[in-house]
């Protein structure tokens, strides 16, 4: 039985070759992750099926289709990168990353089997306890960033890690768990699904590219994780921040240098700042320079965060479209700097020299320039302040323009992608309708027709009925009829006697409440032909009344009687046979028949 809370999902005890799933571990953007047994070891095992929900569905036999034949390209080349991504996570044997046993493709997509960890994963412990301390935080982190910098090196990056990915085992070890959301890091150019986890994936997450994501993807991640961890709430999301940064709105991100102080230690808090930085070239490039800042090393000074993480619209840093370089390229910004100084140093003796060899005039105790000296050097100062002002002006202007692109770029992106929704969600609707719709229609054709048959037989039947009552009455010998004899003395006739008297009692044994008797003696009379009787009878089948109810016997009660000329029998025949099923109506033909027959027998 499926889920409810997964309905995508297959269900319970359903068979994967030689897996058997269990129940739904969770579902997310990519796929579906299931608790299953390895029927072969005898062992649970996690199975994670390529479901991405954006671009296919499941379909009745079980089977995973693309939405649209525009989608099925996009489909099939997900379905392949997950599949060679599993085999490359296969290779990989670190005690704090899930391991990865098998891969296969079954019901037109994919399937990664991955060993089963007991324990609690993070966001539960966190649920439970709010925060945690330094020493503990570490031994949670560190080893999960030993096995991170094993995918990192491989060229991967896992662009899902929050604390529902981090799972604790029983002796307090942790492992890195859902690797399905995993892809190659370096040269690809092929569009990627967009997949955030809002708070712990970074701004570039959101672009449909993935040019701009690498190891400071991840670590962004593992920075919100942290801070999650020693303040008990989930960090801004990078959408609102873009908002603060461009200034539409007030909000920024407390750093954890202010909501952490006194209870954890100043390299912890830098470094989680650090790794939470919102440019992706401003944040640590690799596992090993965060893991330096984690010990205590400190920030490389080409790339340290600011003290405080609150960004004004004047002084923040722009969205960078190009992937960030962790070894910066050759400056010429020494060499500038010391010939800026040198020309500085040279003015300042040429005007001393000038001042010197002047003319000196004494009104006061101080010494006043000449006036022609004195208009020059102003005229000098208004204009180096003009084209200052104009070279700010312009660097302010080229600002507030790609600040706009880039927030226009964000409205088009979430409007599109709202539309998108709305699309596929009113399409969806409009299949359901026209399925019902269809469905209604194929109801109601199907009674229509089982009701013109069921009549067609029972018309039939009462034409065969009526036929074979006139072949029997044609089928009866005539008798010679001779010459008249004196007339017999009456003799008494038990028979005709008898049937006022079998109603009668029956009449009398209801009365008095005791239906199983007045029925058995109904039952008596019908036998014999009384035709009120069998109507009776029928009535009493139809009710259930000191008998078992039975439509069946009712229907060849009214038949009998109908057939015998009764009035009423024929109405409610009709009544009782819409109950019955096309066999049973076969059925209660055929001991009409055999009744009929009797009675012909007895009367010859």
């Amino acid at each position: 039985m499926t889920d409810p809370s997964f309905p995508d999902a297959l269900p319970a005890q359903h068979r994967l070759h030689w897996y058997m799933l269990e129940r739904v571990l969770g579902q997310g953007g990519f796929g579906i992750t299931y608790l299953a047994r390895d029927t072969n070891l005898d062992q649970q095992v996690a199975i994670k099926e390529y479901l991405p929900v954006d671009v296919a569905s499941r379909r009745p036999d079980a089977s995973v289709r693309s939405r649209t034949e525009e989608q099925s390209e996009r489909y099939r080349w997900g379905l392949d990168r997950f599949i060679r991504e599993a085999r490359t996570l296969a290779r990989f044997d670190h005690p704090n990353i899930v391991r990865v046993a098998s891969v296969f493709e079954h019901n037109n997509t994919a399937y990664m089997v991955m060993r089963f960890e007991e324990g609690e994963n993070l966001a539960a412990l966190l649920e439970r306890r709010r925060t945690l301390p330094e020493d503990e935080l570490m031994r949670i982190v560190l080893p999960i960033l030993n096995g991170l910098e094993l995918v990192h090196n491989a060229g991967f990056i896992h662009r899902d890690i929050k604390p529902d990915n981090i799972h604790i085992r029983a002796d307090g070890s942790p492992v890195l768990l859902d690797f399905g959301s995993a892809r190659h890091s370096m040269g690809h150019a092929r569009t990627v699904t967009i997949l955030v986890a809002p708070g712990y994936a970074p701004f570039e997450q959101y672009y449909s590219s993935g040019e701009n994501q690498g190891p400071w993807t991840d670590l962004y991640s593992l920075g919100a994780t942290c801070y999650r961890a020693i303040s008990g709430i989930v960090p801004m999301d990078a959408i609102s921040r873009s908002k603060g940064i461009l200034g539409s709105t007030r909000e920024i991100l407390v750093p954890a240098v202010t909501i952490g102080s006194g209870r954890y230690s100043a390299g912890l808090l830098k470094a989680i700042d650090h790794a939470l930085t919102f440019s992706e070239k401003e944040r640590p490039q690799s596992i090993a320079e965060w893991r330096r800042e984690l010990a205590g090393g400190g920030m490389p000074a080409a790339r340290a965060a600011p003290a405080t993480m609150s960004v004004t619209p004047a002084t923040a840093p722009e969205p960078l479209a190009a992937k960030p370089t962790p070894t910066p390229a050759p400056s010429i910004r020494g060499p500038v700097i010391w010939a800026s100084l040198g020309a500085l140093v040279a003015a300042v003796v040429v005007v001393a020299v000038v001042f010197w060899l002047l003319p000196k005039q004494q009104t006061g105790p101080s010494k006043v320039l000449p006036e022609p000296l004195v208009a020059a050097e102003t005229e000098r100062r208004e204009l180096e302040v003009l084209r200052q002002e104009k070279m700010d002006a312009t660097a302010q202007r080229q600002r507030d323009e790609q600040q706009k692109r880039e927030a226009d770029r964000l409205a088009k992106a979430e409007q599109e992608k709202k539309l998108a929704d709305e699309r596929t969600r009113l399409e969806m609707e409009a299949q359901k309708k026209a399925d019902a719709a269809k469905a209604l229609r194929e109801a109601e054709a199907k009674k229509k027709a089982d009701a013109a048959r069921a009549e067609a037989r029972r018309k039939e039947e009462a034409e065969r009925i009526a036929a074979e009552r006139k072949r029997l009455e044609e089928a009866r010998p005539v008798v010679a009829v001779a010459p008249p004899a004196p007339p017999p003395a009456p003799a008494p006739a038990p028979a005709k006697a008898a049937e006022p008297d079998l109603i009668k009692q029956a009449e009398e044994a209801s009365k008095r409440g005791n239906d199983a008797e007045s029925a058995a003696l109904y039952r008596k009379a019908a036998n014999e032909g009384i035709v009120e009787a069998q109507y009776r009878l029928g009535e009493i089948y139809a009710a259930g009344r000191g008998v078992n109810q039975s439509n069946f016997q009712a229907y060849v009660w009214f038949s009998l009687a109908a057939g015998a000329g009764h009035g009423g029998a024929k109405t409610r025949r009709d009544q009782v046979v819409t109950s019955l099923q096309p066999a049973e109506i076969q059925q209660a033909d055929r001991v009409i028949r055999e009744r009929l027959k009797a009675a012909v027998q007895r009367k010859g």
